[in-house]
């Protein structure tokens, strides 16, 4: 039996975990460098079971988050993911030291540039800037906490619903254009 595609073309997205599949807890920055803090955030259920479908319907999906490089977070982060998408492969996992460009750490490891079919999926309105300066298509995914100053003016989703219709929008651009 084929599995139903989810993406309708060559799209290769990537998801931030803190604020997008894992619920972010507005703390202080002190609180989310505590040991522990990433291994207890709550998942955003509806994303995380989407992209588990994604990813056994093979689908291009894959985990780009940054962690503090003097912490235990990327530790915490990756024991987060097996408790939740016990699924995924490591080599969908990437994790960028924390002020890193995700951009260009993502054109580093794709030896190219990024293209509108490179989707990043982000609760921070910076890092989806940067993305986009890049070549690629950003998504804000609104948390509950964010996306309240209107800073980014690309897409907006809050669902899983609203993600899938952004999916086809992009696809039908491509297509078209």
């Amino acid at each position: 039996m084929q599995k139903k595609m989810i993406l309708k073309s060559n799209m290769r997205v990537y998801f931030d975990m803190d604020g997008t599949i894992a619920k972010w807890r507005d703390v202080p920055v002190e609180e989310s460098r505590k040991p522990g803090y990433y291994t207890d955030l709550e998942p955003e259920t509806e994303l995380l079971d989407f992209l588990g479908a994604a990813l056994e319907a093979d689908e291009n999906m894959n985990i780009l988050s940054s962690y503090y490089t003097d912490t235990r977070a990327l530790l915490e982060k990756k024991k987060w993911l097996d408790k939740y998408l016990p699924g995924i492969s490591s080599s969908h996992c990437l994790f960028v030291p924390y002020g890193k460009n995700k951009a260009e750490f993502v054109e580093t490891m794709l030896h190219r540039k990024l293209g509108k079919m490179d989707i990043l999926v982000d609760d921070h309105t910076p890092n989806l800037k940067r993305w986009e300066t890049a070549g690629g298509t950003g998504i804000k995914w609104l948390n509950g906490i964010n996306g309240k100053n209107g800073r980014f003016e690309g897409i907006r989703v809050g669902s899983v619903e609203e993600l899938k219709v952004a999916f086809d929008k992009i696809a039908d651009r491509k297509a078209v254009g």
